[in-house]
């Protein structure tokens, strides 16, 4: 670590600065769920090519999983993407490839890793989603709780309006206490 590196830490915070941690609040708390079913879990692992008995190991690298990926996220540009929390969501990844991951789609990412089983990677992937496909979530709620999602879309527009206020109060704080 260089002695230059502190400069990130040596400015104004902002409330603000947080707002996709709240869209994700947000989106996450629209995201539906599917109940736990230990054979429908059983289920998708199998067809992932993994013993549900056994540990699991990453469906991008083959390393030794240690958590879950969505496949498809549950935030797209600060909006509920229509995906939940749904077990054919949920695959078993490492910590490093659910970092690099990130919002890429789960092909272009195995395409980035590029390993020598790639296509059989992708077939298995394939197999896993299209086993049951998900319905359009975001299409559902609008469809059946119209006024609740409007309600639910307008508090979070007046939560985002307070913050930016919070952040022009916090701006004024700071100026008055250094002058």
């Amino acid at each position: 670590m260089k002695a230059s590196s502190i400069k990130k830490y040596l400015k104004p915070n902002t409330i603000q600065g947080r707002k996709s941690t709240f869209s994700n609040a947000f989106a996450s708390a629209l995201a539906p769920y599917d109940t736990y079913s230990e054979a429908a879990v059983a289920e998708a692992i199998c067809d992932l090519d993994q013993d549900p008995a056994k540990d699991l190991y990453c469906v991008y690298c083959e390393k030794e999983a240690a958590t879950w990926d969505h496949v498809f996220n549950r935030v797209v540009k600060g909006e509920f993407s229509g995906h939940g929390h749904r077990i054919r969501n949920l695959v078993p990844c490492c910590r490093t490839c659910n970092e690099r991951k990130g919002k890429r789609h789960w092909k272009e990412f195995l395409e980035l890793l590029n390993p020598e089983d790639k296509d059989q990677r992708i077939g298995r992937m394939e197999r896993f989603l299209h086993a049951h496909a998900a319905p359009d979530d975001y299409e559902i709620i609008q469809r059946k709780a119209p006024e609740e999602l409007s309600q639910f879309l307008q508090i979070r527009a007046e939560i985002f309006r307070l913050m930016g206020e919070a952040d022009q109060l916090a701006e004024k704080i700071r100026k008055k206490a250094t002058t």
